[in-house]
């Protein structure tokens, strides 16, 4: 379990960016230099530790419950120190205490933009929905079951939540404070709308937890010449899926380097950017692979829709297939 955004945005916005250790108030992000971005100098300190063995770490808190707002206090690396060091006088009654104090003298004494407030935690509670139904923890792992063996194959768990993100990310109701942010969660959307009109062409059901591409080019009476273009319209479907699980991996880490523009600068630095993993090679290798849109690719929408992928895909830096087929154009009358 990690701490979500929404948690982060509360936690900082509440306590105005400012150690809650009493008398302390440091500020606890740098303002940038001409030379260098700002720096996060905070500590997300946990009252009941993480873990059972921490400060303060006997609790029934469960493991998600430690990561929660009510558990947490933003101090300085100075007295987070302390209060860890000294658990037995800093007792979680004491550190609720210094929490509710703080924010109660943040609310009274300085100017904090409570609308922006308000609409950075939408955006973060919408955040963390995104990345709960994309596993994004998983990201590698259930990628790696998509492009393994060139099958083109999901977990069905996995298939309805991507069903379900597609339509939580349209009906959400947008503050409209961050354009960029925004676009990049629509981006998305349509990479990932694509990618399961595309994969449901062809898809099947198999057992209870599985969904397959079916292998339409095996026919019951052999046609030589039937075979060879159904075996070419496979390869191409199965080029395609891949190439739009490429471009949804661009996309999640494009909109998540509009989370760290806009909204929690430090997100995800320890965990990095998403990877894929595709194999097993002739050598029964497999290959760990980065994508990201390139500079001249970080266009408000880079994804342009599924006609134009089909011809521009060539031009990213992995792709597996090329051309247009009308095949998944069938009112298309070009």
């Amino acid at each position: 379990m990690s701490i979500r955004i929404k948690t982060h945005k509360m936690l900082w916005g509440r306590s105005g960016n400012m150690c809650a250790f009493p008398d302390c108030k440091k500020e606890l992000v740098m303002d940038e230099t001409e030379t260098d971005d700002s720096s996060i100098i905070g500590e997300e300190a946990h009252i009941v530790a993480q873990k059972k063995d921490g400060p303060r770490g006997d609790s029934d808190l469960t493991p998600e419950q430690r990561d929660k707002y009510d558990n947490l206090i933003l101090l300085c690396s100075i007295h987070h120190k302390l209060i860890d060091d000294q658990p037995n006088f800093y007792t979680i009654e004491k550190l609720k205490k210094f929490k509710q104090t703080h924010e109660n003298w943040i609310k009274s004494s300085l100017k904090i933009d409570s609308q922006k407030q308000r609409d950075d935690e939408i955006y973060s509670t919408y955040l963390d929905k995104i990345i709960e139904l994309a596993n994004v923890e998983n990201w590698k792992g259930w990628t790696s079951f998509l492009f393994g063996g060139g099958h083109a194959h999901m977990y069905k768990v996995q298939y309805d939540n991507l069903k379900t993100l597609v339509e939580y990310i349209l009906y959400r109701v947008w503050p409209r404070r961050y354009p960029k942010l925004e676009a990049s969660i629509h981006n998305l959307k349509n990479v990932l709308n694509d990618y399961l009109k595309v994969f449901d062409e062809h898809a099947e059901k198999v057992g209870n937890n599985g969904i397959w591409t079916k292998k339409f080019y095996k026919i019951s009476e052999w046609d030589t010449e039937r075979y060879e273009r159904l075996s070419e319209k496979y390869d191409y479907h199965i080029s395609l899926v891949l190439d739009l699980a490429c471009e949804l991996t661009r996309a999640m880490n494009y909109l998540f380097d509009n989370v760290r523009a806009d909204l929690l600068q430090n997100f995800r630095l320890n965990e990095g950017v998403l990877l894929i993993e595709t194999g097993p090679s002739m050598d029964m290798t497999w290959t760990t692979i980065r994508l990201e849109y390139k500079e001249n690719e970080r266009t408000e929408y880079p994804y342009p829709g599924l006609k134009e992928f089909m011809e521009i895909r060539k031009n990213r830096e992995l792709h597996h297939g090329e051309g247009i087929s009308k095949d998944y154009f069938p009112l298309d009358l070009e």
